[in-house]
């Protein structure tokens, strides 16, 4: 696992989010005629001039293309999941778009008649991802990046749900979910005592997160009354900035809204805060950035914005079985949280 310190401030510790993390099934590869044949109904008698693999991602297969005898570029992405995934993730475009930026929908088949999977063509956002920015950038930079981040989730927030849940492919509660306690600690439980999560973590970490489970799980009791919009994988490799033109960085895009729902803002804030120390310079942003610009905190959001990420670092984990980098990046990101908050 590679370790980046390049930007952490003194006394901070960081390293690269997810770096050698395995994709959970092959990308899909394909030639330019094999592209052109795809892209026909959207580019009728055209052909691809260029092609350029994303690999960004870990599930859906992306492409950078451009069309023979335009400047243009485009996103063409191919989904491992079922249609109703595609129709999703356009109907958060469509949603959000007047607020938060995001690609548009250009065309879509979710037919899988020419093609065995669902795809879409997407407009191209210049920028750079904040997981490569954080390599390079100065400290005031990443600060400007996170306080933007911040200021963007709350826009991301601002859509609100009566109840939580998994959307449908119009974004209708499909699968309600119960976000509180009993959901908690009872998935804690199957996940640690149970799941491969328990096996992979050993019987040591296991009986000390099982324990802080319990202790703190009571936290997660209050719910709101209003639900919210969350992107569920907000972090480094799904969002793009570029510089403002006054020496500090805007959010281009936010991508992958494949896994979104219905929910707790502090889900997507413990996401984004995932890899950072207690404290750290960009969270400090961050948060600013998101109560600036209309989000609300409750009291003691950092422990309670673990807990509910400790939810995905679990579910991530009993799936990790044959991901051996996978399962060591997110062990000691729990090591981590039970230094922090055993």
């Amino acid at each position: 696992m590679e370790d980046s310190r390049q930007n952490a401030a003194p006394g901070e510790e960081r390293w690269r989010e997810k770096a050698g993390w395995e994709r959970g099934e092959p990308f899909v590869r394909l030639s330019l005629a094999e592209l052109k044949g795809l892209l026909e109904p959207a580019f009728p008698g055209r052909s691809v001039e260029f092609a350029q693999t994303l690999g960004a991602g870990l599930s859906n297969s992306n492409y950078k293309i451009r069309m023979r005898g335009e400047d243009r570029s485009y996103v063409l992405r191919i989904y491992r999941g079922d249609a109703d995934v595609l129709r999703k993730e356009e109907a958060i475009a469509r949603l959000v778009r007047p607020a938060v930026p995001v690609p548009a929908f250009l065309y879509t088949d979710a037919s899988c008649s020419r093609f065995p999977r669902p795809w879409a063509l997407l407009e191209w956002h210049d920028g750079e991802l904040l997981s490569s920015l954080r390599l390079t950038a100065a400290q005031e930079e990443l600060a400007s990046a996170a306080a933007a981040l911040g200021r963007t989730l709350a826009r991301v927030h601002a859509f609100p749900f009566s109840a939580a849940g998994l959307f449908g492919p119009e974004l209708e509660i499909r699968t309600p979910m119960r976000l509180d306690e009993a959901m908690f600690v009872g998935f804690a439980e199957q996940s640690l005592m149970h799941g491969e999560a328990g096996r992979l973590l050993g019987p040591r970490r296991t009986e000390a997160l099982w324990a802080l489970c319990k202790r703190h799980g009571g936290l997660l009791e209050g719910q709101p009354k209003v639900y919210a919009l969350i992107h569920s994988d907000f972090n480094g490799r799904n969002v793009l900035l570029a510089p403002d033109g006054s020496g500090g960085y805007e959010v281009t895009a936010v991508l992958d809204w494949e896994f979104a729902f219905a929910g707790p803002p502090l889900v997507d804030i413990g996401n984004m805060l995932r890899y950072e120390p207690p404290g750290s310079e960009f969270g400090r942003h961050f948060i600013r950035g998101y109560v600036q610009e209309g989000g609300a905190l409750p009291e003691r959001w950092e422990l309670k914005s673990r807990l509910a990420d400790l939810i995905a670092l679990l579910d991530l984990l009993n799936g990790a079985a044959d991901a051996p980098n996978r399962a060591a990046d997110l062990v000691r990101l729990i090591d981590r949280l039970l230094a922090e908050w055993a």
